[in-house]
């Protein structure tokens, strides 16, 4: 496995910033190299075969996939999906949903109709849109987005 090299200052930063996410400090890295590529590409980013990073987290679960803005399309590359393709986020986050739903007696399942939109997080901020609302208090559903990538990522 290759070795980075890094400042002691700069590991207690990943140290604290792993801990704080519940992941590895290479995890961390990544990310951090997944959101750098997403804003380099973000002049272009509605070109089509243009692919965004994504994620869902769902049942304590971190399912991975990418978002292609030009077509709305969504590839789930996590498994058992493994790179199985939808034709807009909504339908994908009702599969990872009704994967979750096998996995739970018929008592415990749950609709597996979601809000796409608002279902997946963008890998390079773990936001969705701006755009979503979030929430509706009395619901517990988000309201509808009507784009991923309606807003421009921001840098920081």
């Amino acid at each position: 496995m290759p070795h980075v090299e890094v400042s002691q200052s700069t590991d207690r930063q990943l140290e604290l910033l792993a801990g704080w996410e519940g992941i590895s400090k290479g995890e961390i890295i990544a990310r951090l190299l997944t959101r750098l590529s997403v804003t380099e590409t973000f002049p272009g980013f509605a070109n089509e075969g243009t692919q965004v990073p994504v994620y869902a987290s769902y049942k304590e679960h971190r399912v991975e996939g990418w978002f292609e803005p030009a077509t709305h399309r969504l590839g789930i590359v996590s498994s058992p999906w493994n790179g199985q393709v939808f034709d807009n986020p909504s339908p994908a986050a009702g599969a990872v949903v009704k994967h979750a739903n096998s996995l739970l007696p018929p008592g415990k399942r749950v609709s597996t109709a979601r809000n796409g939109w608002a279902f997946w997080k963008l890998a390079a901020t773990g936001r969705r849109s701006s755009r979503c609302a979030p929430e509706n208090p009395q619901t517990g559903v988000p309201d509808p987005c009507p784009t991923l990538l309606a807003d421009p990522i921001p840098v920081s």
